[in-house]
């Protein structure tokens, strides 16, 4: 029972205090099994038809580009209307895109342009929903319980993702039911925030005083002002242009923001692409270990991946910026030693280390992020760090795929040395310092 109860008072769980991130919470773990749609179900489907890897690439890219290119404009709208509702409709859409993909492998009437458009609006769709969800937590949460979180979501899609794909094979209505049953949940969450919209120094004041509300129990938080409900202004918004510019203006003039979304967009770069063509060619071509070594290479990714979110999710260190910067060079050490070890094990164990340290830095990031940037600017801030990540992958795909069968271990080695190097001129800079600094003051933006 002790341990059970040191279990329960785990900082990571602090978020479930709040209903409406329970609903959040309970629905992504509902949505994990159509999330796989991209990853096993489409693959497959498209594999099964053309019985061609150049077929799965022009639509998987068909879902990426447009949600790349709309992360953006729908990061403004998560700033502009109730992140709620536009959860609510992402959810939908997915459910009916899935729903027509079922419908026409049931009628054996599947084609690849057909695919491709439905890929298209699925990507369009996820563009919808991330900012979304990431404009929806910081207005639902304090910042103080944002990393449990950060962590309680990407965990929980971590441990189903492993189970989610042989779920996803089995039937596109499985997943076109999840999406539907996730919508269910988001539609049971308030439709007014918890917290009102703020700026940073007042997330820092909001989660003091939660936590201290807490501490003199009922009494304490009967005594609490109420929360106001957040309502639009009526003043005139300006154009989406306009709004993304002063998104970007305000990464620009924040050197710790800017110099994180640099990073991001670096790490992105140098270890998604080596990561993601490596572990298959190191298991079959380096080690002759088949599927098998594939598996265990990915699942102590996994595994490695997990761990650090549960570390980020329970762990309050008080200089952020150097945990941050320091498990950005053991990744990118880690790598390197991916290049040059000769035993698939000793391999299996860099990837874990890694899968660690990405995991912490991911969660870290995000809840800094979340928590650094007023609400009303949050969802196209975070759609600017996401953009990072998709934006740079498909090149760290391309590239890794070209240069690994030059030079497999000049091409870890390389990814791992630029991360480092990133690293250590992040340091130079004083990153660290700034990292854990007030945000500095901003100009009066257009909106």
């Amino acid at each position: 029972m002790s341990a059970l109860a040191g279990a329960r008072a785990m900082p990571m769980w602090q978020a479930l205090r709040t209903r409406d991130f329970r609903l959040l919470w309970a629905s992504e773990a509902v949505s994990v099994v159509g999330d796989q749609f991209n990853l096993v179900a489409l693959s497959w489907l498209v594999i099964d038809l053309t019985r061609s890897g150049l077929a799965l690439g022009t639509i998987l890219i068909a879902a990426g580009v447009p949600r790349a290119v709309m992360l953006l404009p729908f990061g403004v709208l998560a700033d502009r209307r109730p992140p709620r509702n536009l959860m609510l409709v992402a959810h939908l859409a997915r459910g009916v895109i899935v729903g027509a993909i079922a419908v026409m492998v049931a009628s054996g009437s599947a084609s690849l342009p057909l695919l491709a458009l439905l890929g298209a609006l699925f990507g369009a769709a996820d563009a919808l929903y991330m900012p979304a969800q990431q404009a929806f937590l910081p207005r639902t949460l304090e910042a103080g319980r944002l990393p449990s979180a950060n962590a309680l979501l990407q965990g929980t899609y971590q441990l189903l993702s492993i189970a989610g794909p042989p779920l996803a094979g089995a039937a596109f209505a499985v997943d076109s039911a999840s999406f539907f049953a996730a919508a269910l949940i988001v539609l049971l969450i308030s439709a007014r925030g918890a917290v009102p919209g703020r700026h940073p120094g007042e997330a820092i004041e909001a989660a003091e005083a939660a936590e201290a509300a807490e501490a003199d129990g009922p009494a304490g938080r009967a005594g609490g002002a109420a929360q106001p409900t957040v309502t639009a202004g009526t003043e005139p918004q300006p154009s989406f242009g306009v709004a993304i510019r002063d998104g970007v203006r305000h990464v620009m003039g924040d050197p710790a923001l800017r110099t994180t979304l640099l990073l991001s967009m670096v790490l992105n770069f140098a270890l998604n692409g080596p990561a993601a063509v490596g572990m298959p060619w190191l298991a079959e071509i380096r080690f002759h270990a088949g599927p098998t070594g594939l598996g265990l290479l990915s699942a102590a990714w996994a595994v490695g991946a997990l761990a650090g979110t549960l570390v980020a999710g329970n762990l309050r260190v008080r200089r952020a910026g150097l945990a941050l910067l320091g498990s950005v060079l053991v990744a990118g050490v880690a790598m390197m030693v991916v290049g040059v070890a000769p035993w698939m094990p000793v391999v299996a164990i860099a990837l874990a280390v890694m899968g660690i340290a990405i995991g912490y830095v991911n969660i870290l990031a995000i809840s800094w992020l979340q928590a650094r940037v007023p609400t009303d600017m949050v969802g196209r801030v975070m759609a600017l760090a996401m953009l990072m990540g998709f934006g740079i992958t498909p090149l760290s795909l391309g590239l890794a795929g070209a240069l690994i069968d030059l030079d497999a271990t000049a091409l870890f080695l390389g990814a791992g040395a630029l991360v480092v190097l990133v690293g250590i001129a992040a340091l130079l800079v004083r990153y660290p310092a700034a990292f854990d600094a007030p945000p500095p003051a901003m100009p009066a933006r257009s909106g």
